[in-house]
């Protein structure tokens, strides 16, 4: 595997700012700040910890939304050693306590917004508001750092949409590779271009789209919440040349006639977290732009590890659902689930993602039996099901855990759920398995459709005569929803729907 350019992400966010003293590196709803700026308040405010008392190897949480503020704060803490963990804010008050309490968090940085609900995690004098007044220059002693590549960078929790979440560990020099092979994944290199955050910073996606846009250099604007309208208008005033959004949001963005803005500098319009479709590809190019872009990454592998597959893939029939061929330095097996490492599949035979790359994370916070199970000679085993087509693309088929045994047969339900999508009603869907005395399990889907009067019949023929699914894998019963659960990182919640 290729080395990369900077061994700590400390160095690499150093090198970035004092690159791009004099132009705007970061903007956000009320602020924006150059790169001289930008090290400058990073540096105040590693030095305002260290006075207060905080030491390399501490780790802090976060409860917020995207801004200046966080970022300012969250790269102080990479740049010093403190290490941090960024808590979803939609999660249950009895978990976040219990993941601060399992991180042995030794302070709470949050929004002043979310200040009372901050409160009910931990105790008042614990709790460092976010603001302009913190992260403003105070201190003029410069910043001494004394990281090492193999340092402990931050703690990245996972979503826990089909089990319990699980605290990821990724080092100052995994940190840095995502920084480094992150462009690979959008196809944007240069310092003009730009990207817009919406996400909050516990999902994996703020450090994968946040980190490489640091490493060239580019503008990254951060919106502290979503609105499909304004994200439209965000896109076309500040130029954007990067647009990443999972599916599930860009349908939104789709109902908000992306016709009426102007959208000529995006660059990639991009989309992952779930496989695409023929009709989602389509809509992207019509209603975006040409140059569409998805990529499998997941918490664990960073981008080093991403699976990319632009338009000259997805453009083809057949092969919207590919992610594609993995990243230059990248590896990919597919392995049996039940196997080893080296218990490889062929081709074309549904197995088991394993990943490898200078991104990979060192293992789960704490969890030596868990890190042991996943991780071995700098390989991790996903959880993810797929399989390498024909032309060398991967194709991914699912969760391990979302496989659905009906009368002997292994269904893969995001499988049928890509199946159900391509009907032009449907919006979004769900499949689940349930227990049954006659199939052992019966497959059932929950769909949000656009048009009220669509009923099961309508699903079930369209996959029948469009010969998208054999009747063996049809839903069993269809349940229309007005939405779908999601847990706190805003992805589909499977074991809501079970419940």
């Amino acid at each position: 595997m290729a080395r990369v350019i900077h061994s700590t992400i400390a160095s690499l966010i150093k090198n970035s700012c004092i690159s791009k003293a004099d132009d705007v590196f970061l903007a956000d709803e009320t602020q924006s700040l150059t790169g001289k700026l930008l090290w400058a308040r990073i540096a105040s405010v590693a030095n305002q910890l260290f006075e207060s008392g905080f030491k390399k190897g501490d780790v802090v949480a976060f409860y917020c939304t995207s801004s200046i503020p966080q970022a300012v704060t969250f790269f102080a803490c990479l740049v010093s050693g403190i290490i941090p963990c960024c808590l979803h804010t939609r999660e249950t008050n009895e978990r976040n306590r219990k993941n601060i309490k399992f991180i042995k968090a030794k302070a709470l940085f949050s929004d002043r917004d979310l200040s009372d609900q901050a409160e009910a995690l931990i105790k008042p004098n614990s709790i460092i508001i976010l603001s302009q007044e913190f992260i403003k220059i105070r201190i003029e002693k410069k910043l001494a750092t004394d990281v090492a590549p193999s340092d402990l960078a931050l703690v990245l929790i996972s979503s826990g949409t089909t089990g319990e979440p699980k605290c990821i560990s990724h080092t100052q020099e995994t940190l840095a590779a995502t920084a480094e092979y992150g462009p690979y994944n959008y196809e944007c290199w240069s310092d003009k271009d730009s990207t817009i955050v919406i996400m909050a910073p516990s999902f994996a996606a703020w450090i994968h789209t946040v980190l490489p846009f640091i490493f060239i250099q580019g503008r990254i604007v951060f919106c502290s919440s979503f609105d499909p309208s304004n994200f439209l208008q965000t896109l076309e005033v500040e130029q954007i040349t990067l647009a990443p959004l999972v599916p599930t949001i860009w349908r939104k963005v789709f109902d908000a006639k992306p016709e009426n803005y102007d959208l000529s500098k995006l660059k990639s319009v991009f989309f992952s977290g779930e496989p695409g479709s023929d009709n989602l590809v389509k809509d992207l190019q019509k209603k975006i732009g040409l140059n569409v872009i998805t990529s499998y990454l997941a918490s664990e592998g960073g981008c080093a590890s991403g699976v990319v597959a632009g338009s000259v893939i997805l453009s083809v029939k057949g092969q919207a659902a590919s992610t594609g061929y993995v990243i230059e330095g990248g590896q990919i097996r597919i392995i049996d689930p039940d196997g080893s490492f080296e218990n490889i599949l062929p081709d074309g035979e549904i197995g088991e993602i394993a990943l490898k790359s200078n991104s990979i994370a060192i293992g789960y916070f704490k969890n030596e039996r868990l890190s042991e199970e996943k991780f071995s000679n700098g390989w991790w085993r996903s959880g993810d099901l797929g399989l390498i087509g024909q032309k060398g693309l991967l194709y991914v088929k699912g969760r391990l855990d979302n496989r659905i045994n009906t009368g002997g047969i292994k269904v893969f339900a995001e499988e049928v759920e890509a199946c159900l999508l391509e009907h032009p009603d449907v919006q979004s869907v769900a499949v689940v398995g349930v227990p049954d005395e006659k199939w052992g399990q019966k497959i059932i889907a929950h769909v949000v459709s656009s048009w009220p009067e669509l009923d099961a019949e309508d699903i079930l023929d369209y996959c029948l005569e469009n010969d998208l699914l054999p009747r063996t894998h049809l839903p069993k019963e269809i349940y229309f929803h007005g939405e779908l659960p999601t847990g706190p990182t805003g992805k589909l919640y499977r074991r809501g729907l079970n419940d």
